[in-house]
């Protein structure tokens, strides 16, 4: 097993480095940057406008899984399949790989009172009772609180997911966020969930 992650994690690496002349070169001039007062920069994009969705979004550390495990926690694995739109120009090369039973989560993430919600990509099992189990954690100068949203992940395929808000607690306005997945489908499935891209919507968004 170990052998394994080894070799997937190199891998993995020499697929990243090939392509981060090209993300770069990808950049948009949509892009912008900017901070929360509190929190570190980020740099945001309308990385959804083809689906729709004009808001800007910035990722999540390690949010298009294309770094082996690097800012998440839990019992998960790594597929060398990337959601097909491509939405992340900086992570082209990964997923994560939710075998019923199995949960990932993010690190905290700072975040203002205004950035309420997110969204990320999944692919569907195919079979009928598959579902995938969004938790949402927010600790704040208030209190930890924690929100469960599931998803249904029986039709097969990658799909963008509905917008999964995110509470605001803080009498500061900034709080810490982090978010887990895991995949509620009955254990006797042999299907995993891949999760891919997942993306905060910044307030930045709607206040111009």
């Amino acid at each position: 097993m170990h052998t394994f992650i080894a070799v997937l994690t190199a891998t993995l690496a020499a697929i990243a480095g090939g392509l981060a002349g090209a993300s770069s070169a990808q950049a948009s001039e949509t892009d912008s940057t900017y901070a929360v007062s509190g929190c570190p920069a980020r740099t945001t994009s309308p990385m959804l406008s083809r689906f729709g969705d004009p808001n800007e979004y910035f990722p999540v550390l390690n949010g298009g899984f294309n770094r082996w495990g690097a800012g998440w926690n839990g019992m998960f694995s790594l597929a060398l399949e990337n959601e097909p739109w491509h939405v992340n120009r900086e992570a082209l090369t990964g997923s994560l790989r939710l075998w019923p039973g199995d949960s990932a989560r993010t690190a905290e993430l700072c975040v203002g009172e205004g950035e309420d919600s997110f969204r990320f990509f999944y692919k569907g099992t195919g079979q009928l009772g598959s579902r995938l189990l969004v938790r949402t954690t927010v600790r704040s100068n208030t209190g930890t609180y924690t929100y469960g949203t599931t998803v249904d992940t029986s039709r097969t395929g990658w799909q963008l997911s509905p917008v999964v808000s995110v509470p605001n607690h803080a009498t500061t306005k900034v709080q810490q966020i982090s978010i887990a997945f895991v995949n509620a489908t009955p254990f006797d499935s042999v299907r995993t969930v891949l999760v891919d891209d997942v993306l905060i919507d910044p307030w930045r968004s709607r206040s111009g």
